[in-house]
């Protein structure tokens, strides 16, 4: 995934910015000089109007400020290493370290948000972090991505399925949905929900000596529907979400199913605005 959207040339270590106004001028200039940016002004701007939305050093000393323009000719990432850091306008974070930047135009939506997605949570792992913040070139940078990069799995020939996702750790719904738009699931539906278990226990008095296997937990679940391509798609979701603590196979976490999918009528791809 990372060779389709950097190179060395991409990358930049230790810049002389004195602030992040100076840091987004500079590398915009340098996104216009490689071709990925062909309005310079144009993408400027709409990075500074993404960060009044809200300031993107989402994580202590990792920032993530991204923007999509027809400004942009091609998606990229460009990742700046700061050793010592720079004021990023975010008094709770503290001094931006990492910063990972993203352009795409409209063509590149799922591309772009699946990009997002990897990076966030690769930026989450300390190892992963620690290493981009002392690797000391653009080479050993590169080859850091390439051991946290997963190699895409075969694509099952069966295609178009309904999956079903009941999550009763409603708690981990922001981890799940970041995984799935990951994965390339960006079209779901999203119901409040409770599971049988649970409406047994907190409601039904006859079973009410059940409760304490629920003791504690939400009595809530969440069932999120989605469309999938193919079947492939499920099992790398699963994967990565074990990966990332949210294990299905243990009791009490959630279950998904899939259901093949005789037509579709309508387009169920949503318009998001990045």
């Amino acid at each position: 995934m990372w060779k389709d959207v950097i190179d060395k040339d991409l990358i930049i270590i230790n810049p002389k910015v004195k602030n992040k106004k100076d840091l987004f001028e500079k590398m915009v200039n340098h996104m216009y000089n490689l071709d990925y940016v062909v309005n310079q002004k144009k993408f400027l701007n709409a990075l500074i109007e993404r960060e009044k939305m809200a300031n993107t050093e989402l994580i202590s000393g990792i920032a993530l400020p991204h923007a999509r323009t027809d400004a942009v000719e091609k998606l990229f990432v460009s990742i700046v290493i700061i050793e010592n850091g720079i004021d990023y306008d975010n008094s709770k974070m503290g001094p931006a370290k990492v910063i990972f930047f993203f352009g795409c135009n409209e063509n590149y939506n799922k591309e772009y948000l699946k990009l997002l997605a990897k990076s966030s949570r690769l930026l989450k792992n300390k190892g992963f972090y620690q290493n981009l913040l002392h690797a000391k070139t653009p080479d050993e940078i590169l080859k850091i991505l390439e051991q946290y990069d997963e190699i895409e799995g075969e694509v099952s020939p069966e295609k178009d399925f309904l999956l079903i996702f009941t999550l009763n750790k409603v708690d981990k719904l922001s981890d799940v949905l970041s995984s799935m738009v990951e994965v390339g699931i960006t079209n779901s539906s999203i119901i409040d929900a409770t599971s049988m278990a649970k409406k047994l226990a907190y409601e039904m008095p006859v079973f009410a000596g059940l409760s304490y296997m629920v003791h504690g937990k939400s009595k809530q679940s969440q069932v999120i529907i989605s469309y999938v391509q193919n079947k492939k798609i499920a099992q790398n979701l699963a994967d990565l979400l074990k990966e990332n603590g949210i294990d299905l196979s243990q009791k009490g976490t959630g279950f998904m199913q899939l259901i093949k999918i005789d037509s579709i009528i309508g387009n169920y791809e949503e318009e998001i605005e990045l």
